[in-house]
């Protein structure tokens, strides 16, 4: 088998310690994942991450099954794709996987087939990038909307002078310095019929 050939013991070496970093960073998320399970809410975190991870994972497996020798690659995908399945997230990615799977299939042979598989998941994540990189250079020094500025304006003012002090001793008089605290009132239009 080729895969433990002796003459090149640097690249199975290396494709084991490869496979061990993957594993680790397809655990990353763990902790984020535990945190939305106990709080039963997805807190404001974004899926597209997590998709694109699966689907990547995916299509590193197709790529896998059309190269000879490619057990490393099979192996470390299978979890990547098991790490990051989801019921609903599974079933849109097995969509996308046929679609890829069909496209490639049938317009593509043979080695040209497995360069195009091989080439999809980077040149993915490089459009994806590319994209995060341009909203972040659009959006970085944007100022806040009007709507923004509309809700710090419904605020009231509450003075707080203090509560009054019980002691064993006779009674006395206490000087409290009155507080400033801001209470969001929530203005409520109503429409009329």
């Amino acid at each position: 088998m080729a895969l433990f050939d002796i003459d090149h013991p640097w690249v199975f070496t290396f494709g084991i310690l490869g496979n061990v970093v993957s594993i680790l960073l397809f655990l990353a998320p763990v902790p984020t994942f535990r945190k939305i399970y106990e709080a039963k809410s997805t807190m404001g975190f974004d899926s597209l991450p997590y998709a694109t991870a699966l689907m990547s994972s995916m299509l590193w497996l197709y790529y896998a099954m059309l190269t000879p020798n490619a057990v490393l690659i099979i192996t470390i995908n299978v979890f990547g794709a098991l790490a990051h399945a989801g019921k609903i997230l599974g079933a849109m990615n097995v969509g996308l996987l046929f679609l890829i799977f069909a496209v490639t299939f049938f317009v593509f042979e043979g080695q040209t087939r497995a360069k195009v598989v091989g080439w999809l998941p980077n040149v993915g994540g490089f459009c994806l990038s590319m994209i995060q990189m341009l909203v972040y250079v659009i959006y970085r020094n944007k100022t806040p909307l009007k709507m923004d500025m509309e809700k710090k304006i419904n605020l009231v003012n509450v003075k707080v002078v203090g509560t009054p002090e019980i002691r064993d001793t006779a009674a006395r008089e206490i000087t409290v310095e009155p507080r400033h605290i801001q209470v969001p009132v929530p203005l409520v239009v109503s429409a009329a019929s």
